[in-house]
């Protein structure tokens, strides 16, 4: 599929330098960790964030700039601690949300993915663990196998 954009072309370099100055500008993305290369209005994202917030913040940002017509992202989420530990935020997470039933769920982390088993006695619920699991340093990706069972 290609897609034509509205209004006058801009070219690869004034597409670049807007995404560089976005980049740049945004506290929630760590200078210097991400770069992009622009080939005729296609966005390619390299680099390691470590937060999963961060990798999906840089490729909305980038959406947003005119003249992109998609984006590839290859950004890694490398989290600086182990996911036995990550584990352990998520289930203190869980202990501190009045929404959540911690003693009811079981969370497994590899490879920047919660996995999240047990019941819970809500679809509120299971939405309420699932937004913790994900907002935890390192995760970029939360698969619940929880199960509804008021």
């Amino acid at each position: 599929m290609k897609v034509k954009l509205a209004g006058v072309p801009r070219d690869d370099s004034d597409i670049a330098r807007a995404i560089a100055h976005v980049l740049e500008n945004n506290v929630q993305v760590p200078e210097g960790k991400v770069r992009a290369r622009v080939e005729g209005g296609w966005v390619t994202l390299d680099g390691e964030v470590e937060w999963g917030f961060q990798r999906h913040e840089v490729e909305r940002m980038v959406r947003q700039v005119r003249g992109v017509i998609g984006v590839t992202d290859n950004i890694v989420v490398n989290p600086s601690t182990s996911p036995q530990s990550v584990e352990a935020v998520i289930e203190e997470t869980f202990k501190r949300e009045a929404e959540i039933d911690a003693r009811h769920i079981r969370v497994e982390v590899s490879d920047h993915t919660a996995k999240l088993y047990g019941h819970v006695h809500s679809l509120q619920e299971a939405n309420a663990a699932s937004v913790a699991a994900a907002a935890a340093r390192g995760i970029s990706r939360v698969e619940s196998h929880l199960v509804v069972s008021p």
